[in-house]
């Protein structure tokens, strides 16, 4: 069974990362980057999670796990967890199959609505690529997103990082990484959050991914810094 211990990381300003030590989003709450607009109220889901996988000489192996409608969970991300820690902050260590190891830490700044994603080879190794894919909504902290026409998935080029703006009214996001991006704009259909469904609430999601951050990990670290517009260092 995967592990569904939750963990959350304040900013201090109403906002917040949160999930399972599975990475599995059981919740409409479980977010990379939930901001208050206007702090500590107006709270957005921005970047609800993270889609990613490793290529290495022997394949492809995922990094994440999702649970999709009527009750799927795919990929099998989840199955490859070594460790789990939130001590100083989450930090998960993946093993696969071909003895790769890989690790990635997520860390919330405090008194700024930005966190930051790194990921990490254990030990030195020739051709491993990283690719992540940010799911994002823009919903109102109780709201659940739904696949439409109006949502932007175009990108601003915006001192050096990417910003997007997915409805009027809404705060952007920007990314800033060391990595390259393809922007291959898709959704993510069906996403099934089991304690909401367990709560009698609705419990299902559609999310959109503008694109993919690509790294060459034999390089060094990955990193990718997500925040509200305006508002990384």
């Amino acid at each position: 069974m995967p592990d569904l211990r939750e963990w959350l990381e304040a900013d201090g300003l109403g906002g917040f990362a949160s999930g399972t030590a599975s990475g599995i989003r059981t919740r409409r709450y479980h977010a990379v980057l939930l901001a208050a607009r206007r702090p500590p109220t107006e709270r957005f889901v921005l970047v609800n999670g993270l889609e990613a996988w490793v290529e290495t000489p022997s394949g492809r192996f995922a990094l994440a796990s999702h649970r999709y409608a009527p009750g799927v969970t795919h990929p099998d991300g989840a199955a490859r967890i070594a460790s789990f820690d939130v001590s100083p902050w989450p930090t998960w260590t993946w093993r696969l199959e071909d003895g790769t190891v890989v690790a990635q830490e997520l860390v919330v700044a405090k008194g700024a609505p930005v966190a930051y994603v790194s990921w990490r080879l254990a030990e030195p190794q020739e051709a491993v690529r990283l690719s992540v894919r940010q799911l994002l909504s823009g919903s109102g902290y109780h709201g659940l997103h739904h696949e439409n026409g109006a949502f932007r998935f175009d990108a601003d080029h915006v001192g050096g990082g990417l910003v997007w703006r997915p409805y009027e009214g809404v705060p952007g996001v920007e990314a800033r990484s060391n990595g390259e991006y393809l922007h291959a704009p898709d959704w993510y259909r069906g996403f099934l959050y089991d304690e909401e469904r367990a709560r009698g609430l609705d419990d299902v999601e559609d999310l959109a991914s503008p694109g993919e951050f690509r790294w060459d990990l034999s390089l060094g670290e990955a990193h990718l810094v997500l925040g509200v517009e305006g508002r990384l260092p």
